[in-house]
């Protein structure tokens, strides 16, 4: 028998599926779920503590003679509180111990019911990962429970723990097997031996539509630069990204408003930071990937695509170093699908979006592009990069419109051998003008800012009310404050792009800002009509 309650489903079929097979268990009512779904599994070695302080120092002794994770269940309230002197103990013993609390809703914290407190982060420091793991989102619960499972392990190992919260009723159980999950694995490249290796390479031998996606990254890779096209793998990597030798680097002129399945491949290797295609997203999380395979330094779980299998641990380098291995056969046709020419925008003689391609098919051999957030950063995307380029950055860590100004000046001020171009819209811009008192000083620096009188992108998103307090209308420009003593120019109507391209693209010293006065409707339109198409 196992509790009807998905979430205690999923915690015990991770427990099992991640070798989590012993577990001291305590008595109590909101646990029960748990502990009773625990104690009818096959192979599950159960012993019972009534004492928390006791148990959780029975776990670890289990835990550092079986040299396995060993689960501690305890109920709500002071339960939990009783077992800091193990934890505390564990962490610096780097036992893997595993702290399962139940809790009660967090909306009864605090209102006089019985047996709560603010259980979450209770361990605070002294364990390797905590979290409060929610009852009604399973993909959020999958995520969170097989990130504990893998820190148990990790870099020596430690203490988890992961808070509960379960609501009533609490004691309905079902006859049936526990339900298939998804596992996430982690492999790390310092340790990994030859059979892990092989591992990898037969399965991704047996999936043959490969995509390598590329996130924001500052530095291209040689070995990815060098993949052979015999080796089978669709190649992915936005502006952002920094990877010229991409098949596609504009996904979003590539695939359809609602894409299908053809597009999706059955093994999704990422690398890299934050994606800037909402197409790109929701075709990988409408029909997501067999596999999913995701390379970080540090070996963070990151799940974009909630569809997350593998972690590889270590410089990305080392498993691109892999690929030479993996089998050639594959699906050429899915490769070449990437490659096909992508959508043209229609021809519009006075757009924010035409000048923005006139600047970066413009864009001088090695000069770096910066992009603001927002409506800046997805107009670039939609134009290709000259060969040449030496780098595009974004602050696409949080994507806020805060120190775009800031970031590109002192960039520039530290690179003075190229020139630096910055696009970014009128309330970035404003956001941060003290970020100009920088720019004064960046002989190397130009920017265009697309000013539309307001944050116009949430004109684009369907559904957003019509409220100005959203979009915040101003009425300035920059020319108010004389262009900041940067060299200037406006463009009001076609006629005055010619020059004002001009003043962006001389190698002349001084600093040069060109305001562009757009049209939220008229760039909506050309979009509108332009994904129509496709």
């Amino acid at each position: 028998m196992i509790s009807e309650k998905p979430v205690v489903q999923e915690l015990v079929a991770l427990m099992q599926a991640h070798g989590v097979m012993r577990a001291v268990l305590c008595p109590g009512s909101r646990n029960s779920p748990i502990v009773a779904t625990l104690a009818d599994l096959p192979g599950m070695e159960c012993r019972s503590v009534t004492d928390e302080r006791s148990a959780g120092f029975v776990a670890m002794g289990w835990a550092q003679q079986t040299q396995a994770p060993v689960a501690v269940v305890v109920t709500s309230g002071s339960a939990v509180l009783n077992l800091h002197p193990a934890v505390a103990e564990a962490f610096y013993r780097k036992t893997p111990l595993l702290i399962i609390s139940a809790d009660r809703p967090a909306c009864w914290v605090g209102q006089n019911d019985g047996q709560t407190v603010p259980q979450p982060g209770v361990f605070n420091s002294l364990v390797r990962f905590s979290a409060q793991v929610p009852e009604d989102d399973i993909w959020h619960a999958n995520r969170l429970i097989n990130e504990g499972m893998l820190e148990l392990r990790h870099h020596g190992g430690g203490p988890v723990h992961l808070n509960i919260p379960l609501s009533e009723p609490l004691f309905n159980m079902v006859e049936k097997p526990l339900p298939p999950v998804r596992v996430i694995e982690r492999t790390e490249a310092s340790r990994m031996n030859a059979d892990e290796e092989e591992a990898l390479l037969e399965e991704a031998a047996a999936l043959p539509r490969r995509l390598i996606l590329l996130g924001q990254q500052h530095e291209p890779s040689a070995i990815l630069a060098k993949l052979p096209a015999e080796k089978q793998f669709a190649l992915v990597g936005e502006h952002i990204a920094n990877a010229p030798f991409a098949d596609c680097s504009r996904p979003d002129t590539l695939i359809g408003a609602t894409p299908d399945a053809s597009w999706s491949p059955d093994l999704l290797i990422t690398c890299g930071g934050d994606i800037i295609s909402k197409r790109m997203k929701r075709l990988l999380r409408t029909h997501p990937p067999k596999a999913h395979w995701h390379i970080a330094a540090d070996g963070e779980v990151v799940d974009t695509f909630c569809a997350l299998t593998r972690v590889l641990e270590g410089d990305p380098d080392e498993f691109w170093d892999l690929l030479d291995a993996f089998a050639e056969e594959g699906d050429a046709a899915y490769r070449t699908r990437w490659q096909a020419a992508p959508a043209t925008l229609p021809e519009h003689e006075f757009s924010g979006m035409k000048f923005v391609g006139d600047l970066m098919n413009n864009l001088p051999a090695n000069s770096v592009l910066h992009l603001g957030n927002s409506s800046a950063v997805r107009y670039a995307q939609l134009f290709p990069l000259p060969a040449g380029v030496h780098k595009v950055l974004c602050n696409r860590g949080v994507n806020g419109i805060e120190g775009s100004v800031s970031t590109a000046a002192g960039y520039a001020l530290s690179d003075p051998e190229r020139l630096h171009f910055l696009i970014i819209g009128d309330l970035s811009l404003f956001y941060d003008l003290n970020g100009l008192l920088t720019a004064q000083q960046c002989d190397n620096l130009r920017i265009l800012l697309l000013n539309n009188n307001e944050g116009g992108i949430f004109k684009t998103l369907p559904g957003m009310p019509d409220c100005p307090h959203i979009r915040a209308p101003h009425g300035e420009s920059i020319m108010a404050w004389g262009g900041c003593n940067l060299r200037c120019a406006q463009v009001i109507n076609a006629a005055d792009w010619t020059s004002a391209l001009k003043l962006l693209l001389s190698p002349a010293p001084g600093a040069a800002i060109v305001e562009l006065y757009t049209e939220t409707e008229l760039d909506a339109a050309i979009l509108k009509k332009f994904y129509s198409t496709f």
